[in-house]
């Protein structure tokens, strides 16, 4: 089974990750700036996730939260941006193979003050520089374009929290 975490850094969800990976005996893999985010990319997770437990630490949403239309590779066909597949069509046929492996998505978040405080804490800018504020919003986007019903988990008002 694939557990997806999403949310603004700060939020919690490598904490969630280290402990649903306890419970449930799952790898955990973050999908970051540093993986190839394409439908590819995936497309394996979710298949890997047949025969294990696997939690990501972020997935494929991420792309829509930090990214303009332009640079999200689930906007490309093979290897070529069209005009005419949008990176929301992509989002949406990965989404049909999602369903179809029972993939649970969960949005982390906190109270912005509390992100601020614990990014401050850990000396960390957020992805583009975007507020805290904007990222909510565009996670907001996200989730009622979705077709997947998105679990929601908050974390408390302490740095510890």
């Amino acid at each position: 089974m694939l557990y997806v975490l999403e949310g603004c850094d700060g939020t919690g969800k490598t904490t969630l990750a280290v402990f649903l990976s306890r419970l449930l005996n799952a790898d955990i893999i973050h999908c970051g700036l540093d993986t190839a985010n394409n439908a590819e990319f995936f497309k394996s997770i979710i298949h890997a996730a047949t025969d294990r437990n696997i939690i990501a630490d972020r997935f494929c949403y991420g792309q829509f939260v930090y990214q303009d239309e332009e640079d999200r590779p689930l906007g490309y066909q093979g290897t070529v941006l069209t005009e005419s597949y949008s990176s929301w069509e992509g989002l949406a046929d990965l989404e049909y193979e999602m369903l179809d492996y029972g993939v649970k998505v969960i949005y982390v978040d906190a109270p912005t003050e509390v992100i601020k405080a614990r990014l401050k804490a850990r000396d960390e800018t957020l992805i583009n520089k975007l507020s805290v504020e904007a990222i909510k919003d565009n996670y907001e986007t996200v989730r009622k374009r979705s077709m997947l019903t998105w679990l929601d988990y908050t974390t408390g008002g302490t740095l510890n929290g």
